[in-house]
């Protein structure tokens, strides 16, 4: 009986460890293969925007958010109106759609929390380390990443150069590529 658990669990083990090795979408619209899927390798090269998208302050809101932990963050997502018009209708995202996010540090309000009488009333507060993130979709110049580019704006408003840190954001994606690689959901 030992011996048949032990296999088993030998089989779940081994199976566990070809689908993390091999994951099925691995390769689906980014035109790589496993041995390609290193930050290091030429194909994961062009992975950065590197510069903020005009008037990103006048897009349309899509989701709101709170991260708890050592982020303690509110956050807004929006998008440009290519973007925008995709989350409506609920399609792939098209070329030139960018996503966007702004990020606060969550601070009590002494003012509401003074009327209210206990603290319950959070606001945003400074800027934190990774203040403003965007995703630009151009399935050429990102072919690597599925199509998406990824951008870390710090709070002085540079961008992030390491391609290690953001070719991670790629492999994070990748959890969503039945959306396009786009986590957030369209709050209406």
């Amino acid at each position: 009986m030992k011996r048949i658990a032990l296999v088993f669990v030998a089989a779940g083990v081994l199976t566990g460890t070809a689908a993390w090795l091999a994951p099925a979408s691995f390769g689906q619209n980014t035109g790589m293969t496993a041995g390609q899927a290193t930050p290091d390798s030429n194909a994961a090269k062009q992975v950065i925007v590197t510069t903020i998208p005009q008037g990103y302050r006048d897009w349309k809101f899509v989701s709101a958010a709170h991260e708890a932990g050592d982020l303690n963050d509110i956050r807004v997502v929006i998008g440009n109106d290519i973007a925008i018009r995709a989350y409506r209708a609920g399609k792939p995202f098209p070329e030139g759609s960018v996503v966007g996010r702004v990020a606060w540090k969550m601070v009590p309000s002494e003012e509401n929390n003074k009327t209210f009488g206990k603290e319950q009333s959070f606001v945003p507060g400074d800027a934190p380390d990774w203040y403003l993130q965007f995703m630009e979709k151009d399935s050429k110049k990102y072919a690597a990443t599925g199509g998406w580019g990824y951008s870390n704006f710090g709070k002085d408003l540079q961008p992030t150069t390491d391609e290690k840190v953001m070719y991670s954001c790629f492999v994070c994606h990748q959890a969503v590529t039945q959306r396009d690689y786009v986590f957030t959901k369209y709050s209406p």
